[in-house]
């Protein structure tokens, strides 16, 4: 068995920046720090990790605990919401619905995601691209802040849903980010780069994945690569 690990904000998705709006005004609601999203790059990072900085950038990480946290993301969920189904410019990236589909029929791959975002937030994102039903399992960024670490929760999950006692002979993240591929090979798997975020494949391959390519447009190459067809 194989299983492959899916980043979704410029891996899967793009949402005009619905998250950023939905979390900078969930931050206000909850912290009252207007515009505490200003100077921070998102990309890559879990939601928590992007509180952190927020707080701290004001001077204020001592209002981080638990139930703030709690209070935060219970208040983000309707925004983000809303900030999806407002969006014009919603998109599911290049050959994702093809890509998927074919995966999804192949009887040695498990398909999962690895991302940044808390569950309900990437359930939410990924309902409007009707993509939810791909994925029945991952690691999240309400499993743990550390992104190193949801990669390992999402594993596990895996290897718990296995009908029978076995390992996965190959384990890949796809991702768009350096952080994709930083933290995949800190929890020892291989990676799939893809240049539909931020960053140019020249920039991809600076941190060495296992493969970095410009978009999932290429359905064949694509599964012969997570299938080991191509090494």
């Amino acid at each position: 068995m194989r299983l492959i690990l899916f980043d979704i904000d410029g891996t899967l998705i793009m949402t005009d920046g619905a998250g950023k709006r939905a979390m900078n005004n969930a931050i206000h609601e909850t912290y009252n720090l207007k515009d505490g999203l200003k100077n921070i790059r998102l990309d890559g990072k879990t939601d928590p990790q992007i509180v952190r900085e927020a707080l701290h950038q004001c001077g204020k990480e001592s209002l981080l605990n638990n139930q703030s946290l709690h209070n935060l993301f219970d208040a983000y969920i309707p925004l983000l919401k809303t900030e999806i189904k407002q969006s014009s410019t919603y998109q599911i990236l290049p050959g994702v619905p093809e890509l998927l589909d074919k995966l999804s029929t192949q009887n040695d791959i498990v398909l999962g995601l690895a991302t940044g975002n808390i569950e309900r937030g990437a359930q939410t994102k990924l309902h409007r691209g009707n993509l939810t039903s791909f994925f029945t399992l991952g690691g999240y960024g309400s499993d743990s802040e550390n992104r190193t670490e949801l990669i390992h929760i999402a594993i596990k999950r895996a290897l718990k849903n296995l009908t029978l006692p076995s390992k996965f002979i190959e384990i890949f993240v796809v991702g768009d980010t350096p952080r994709d591929i930083i933290h995949a090979q800190c929890a020892g798997t291989r990676t799939l780069a893809v240049a539909t975020g931020r960053y140019s494949v020249k920039s991809l391959l600076s941190y060495t994945p296992d493969f970095a390519i410009p978009d999932l447009s290429n359905t064949s190459k694509i599964v012969d690569i997570l299938t080991g067809q191509i090494i």
